[in-house]
């Protein structure tokens, strides 16, 4: 799975592709390609979608023209090759995008689309209605690689369900800031979350390597301190 590109704009010339896209709205387009692991020739698409559930819960209320969160019971184990044609992992992937964006920045709705490639079969143009932009890009990188290891057979960790709700909340409660200042306020916000000092400082420190956290010299308006 390799993220090839991500950029963000209207891209007008998709909205007709689904008719919940709002006129104007700002959208990610991501270009993502998709590959099974080769050691899984078969994917439990019910045993992936389940472990998202226990990070993402409401996962469960969207909607889907592809109707790819019906029952997940009858999400059997399919061919390798068919997951790869029928995009269930990149439209899965579009959906958690969809989840985690929606829920950091409280979005009363996000729409977006999976387009695939003819040549190469295993290239998609994912496109997602995104309120920030910086939110959208964490989003992504936290999705693929989410799903990588889910595909591995590996489970949601404490450190996934952690780095969702820091996000969550230095979106809601402070801003992001660049890493120097915001380790000033590890005491605060390791007292808010209940976690301690180390874990704030690491996560931080990871939010800068995914590209999260400015760098601006003095501080903007804070929400609250």
């Amino acid at each position: 799975m390799d993220v090839k590109e991500v950029s963000y704009g209207e891209f007008p010339e998709i909205f007709g592709l689904n008719k919940r896209f709002k006129l104007g709205g700002k959208k990610l387009k991501v270009v993502l390609d998709v590959f099974v692991p080769k050691s899984k020739k078969k994917i439990n698409f019910s045993l992936v979608y389940r472990k998202l559930l226990k990070l993402l819960p409401t996962l469960e209320r969207h909607k889907c023209g592809e109707d790819l969160f019906g029952d997940p019971k009858n999400h059997k184990e399919i061919p390798s090759e068919k997951v790869e044609r029928i995009t269930h992992i990149a439209h899965l992937i579009e959906h958690v995008i969809i989840d985690l964006q929606s829920n950091i920045t409280k979005m009363d709705s996000c729409s977006g689309i999976t387009c695939g490639y003819k040549n190469p079969e295993y290239r998609f143009d994912l496109f997602i209605e995104c309120r920030d932009e910086k939110v959208g890009r964490f989003s992504v990188i936290f999705a693929v690689d989410l799903m990588k290891r889910l595909l591995l057979g590996k489970s949601v960790s404490k450190r996934d369900f952690r780095m969702v709700e820091l996000v969550k909340y230095l979106y809601q409660k402070i801003s992001f800031l660049g890493l120097d200042q915001l380790i000033s306020f590890q005491s605060k916000i390791a007292s808010d979350l209940g976690w301690t000092r180390r874990s704030v400082v690491t996560l931080l420190k990871e939010l800068k390597n995914l590209g999260l956290l400015h760098s601006k010299k003095a501080l903007p308006n804070l929400r609250i301190l």
